[in-house]
């Protein structure tokens, strides 16, 4: 079967090349065509919607399309971790890879939605009253990368989280969010055996789960608890003594009464959270965090003065000889999973696609989440280079101050429109044929 006249840049299908092992020969084309029209679909990111943008219609059943989802011999892990291995060779040998650990909701309303239910709402819920909503929620670990003076979280592998009450009525094994990260941190571990891997979370996910069954070549930072439970280490065995030896020591002061004393050892460090320089008050407590960590000894800092905080927050780190200035430079970096979730929601489609059938529910939405991902890869190794990248200026906003998400996904699509129609044609039903695509993706914009 040809090939379909795509309308992608040819830079961006050269790119998708890795995931040729991911697929069959025909599985591959269908999923380059995916990718092609769901970066370039102004409207809605539904599997039609997205074959539209692609110039694709006719070129297959649009059965072909869904049954790519539904029924389709592929594997999310497999795709998710030629991501890994990609993001792996742009960064240096000897630096961390930092991972962000969070979930997310996406919200939908169609009742017939497989694997979905209520689940409370993060964004309208507050602290007394709590707001639901019917969609799925996805635990996400994504890799961070530096590039144009910010900290890109690039989202590799995900799981589909299921409530209590829907396993019960699907007759499958309930899995909390934590056993799902911590499933996730062990496929990243195995896949990056020779790095060292820093996994940062919210306090969801700083517990036990995540913690006690990390690999040995990970380590946890995320927010403890001021009133944490905390223990000096076991004290030596003595010569002699018998009966099983002790895990933890005496009870020491939670975080809470350790800064109220007089006597406290705060001292002063600039740190660099957020994209600003700010000097906080830190006070360093190593101790057993028995409930979370076990008999590990931990670091907790306690951070008095952090930005966008009104009171002391305490952030924990299973690597008790890191400084107090990494461990909160590098939380910080877990905010930027939160702005891809913001972006692949807004421009991505993320809970757009209304699947029926488990499978395609499992595979859709990564979609948007694997494509953020290759857009941000695509814009920092071939885009950013092109004369598309150049923003359009206005009279009144002549320059920016750093490039966002929506900047690169404009440079892919002016970049692909540009090697469309600019290329001078010898007759004008060319010209026609060509211009098309662009008119039906105004049309479902509009």
């Amino acid at each position: 079967m040809p090939v379909p006249d795509t309308v992608i840049v040819s830079c961006f299908i050269d790119f998708l090349q890795v995931f040729v092992p991911c697929f069959t020969a025909p599985s591959f084309r269908t999923f380059a065509v995916l990718c092609s029209g769901w970066v370039l679909a102004m409207g809605q990111h539904t599997v039609t919607g997205v074959v539209r943008a692609a110039n694709a219609v006719g070129w297959k059943h649009i059965r072909t399309f869904h049954r790519f989802f539904a029924e389709g011999r592929w594997a999310t892990d497999e795709v998710g971790l030629v991501l890994v291995r990609l993001i792996d060779g742009l960064l240096p040998p000897d630096v961390p890879r930092v991972v962000a650990v969070d979930d997310t909701l996406g919200r939908h309303t169609g009742k017939k939605i497989a694997a979905a239910s209520m689940h409370r709402d993060p964004l309208l819920s507050t602290g007394r009253r709590p707001f639901f909503h019917w969609g799925h929620v996805w635990v996400t670990a994504g890799i961070n990368i530096y590039a144009f003076g910010k900290t890109w979280c690039l989202p590799v592998l995900v799981r589909l989280y299921r409530s209590r009450k829907r396993c019960k009525r699907d007759k499958r094994s309930y899995r909390k969010t934590t056993q799902l990260a911590a499933e996730l941190i062990g496929v990243l571990a195995v896949a990056l055996p020779h790095r060292k891997i820093v996994v940062v979370g919210d306090a969801a996910y700083t517990n036990s789960s995540v913690i006690k069954r990390r690999p040995s070549n990970v380590t946890v930072i995320g927010r403890s608890r001021l009133d944490a439970a905390l223990f000096a280490p076991p004290p030596a065995r003595r010569r002699g003594q018998i009966g099983r030896p002790r895990v933890r020591g005496e009870r020491l002061p939670s975080p809470a009464q350790q800064i109220k004393r007089p006597s406290a050892p705060w001292r002063k460090t600039e740190v660099t959270v957020y994209g600003k320089t700010v000097v906080v008050r830190v006070l360093v407590i190593d101790a057993l965090w028995y409930v979370a960590a076990g008999s590990e000894l931990v670091r907790l800092v306690v951070v008095r003065g952090f930005p966008g905080h009104e009171r002391d927050d305490v952030f924990v780190s299973t690597d008790a000889t890191m400084a107090a200035k990494a461990i909160i430079e590098r939380f910080s970096e877990r905010w930027s999973l939160e702005v891809t979730f913001h972006d692949t929601k807004g421009k991505l489609g993320f809970e757009e696609p209304q699947n029926r059938t488990e499978h395609a529910v499992e595979r859709t939405a990564p979609m948007a989440l694997w494509l953020y991902s290759l857009v941000v890869l695509w814009y920092v190794r071939v885009g950013h280079r092109l004369r598309s990248a150049k923003s359009p200026t206005m009279p009144w906003y002549h320059h920016k101050a750093g490039v966002a998400f929506s900047d690169m996904l404009a440079t892919l699509r002016r970049a692909s429109w540009a090697e469309r129609l600019v290329t001078p044609y010898t007759s004008d039903p060319t010209l026609q044929k060509r211009i098309a695509p662009l008119l039906r993706c105004l049309e479902a914009a509009a």
